[in-house]
């Protein structure tokens, strides 16, 4: 993940048996999908 403000770049440990971006993204954030995200500016 990279941070909007700073641009730091964060690494997320997920469990292993994630076998795609899109599910690790789901279980990082609480089962919301990225579709659903709200871009803020």
């Amino acid at each position: 993940m990279t941070c909007p403000s700073t641009a730091y770049i964060h690494a997320t440990r997920v469990p292993p048996t994630m076998t795609s971006a899109r599910e690790a993204i789901r279980w990082v954030n609480w089962d919301v999908d990225s579709q659903e995200f709200a871009v803020e500016t």
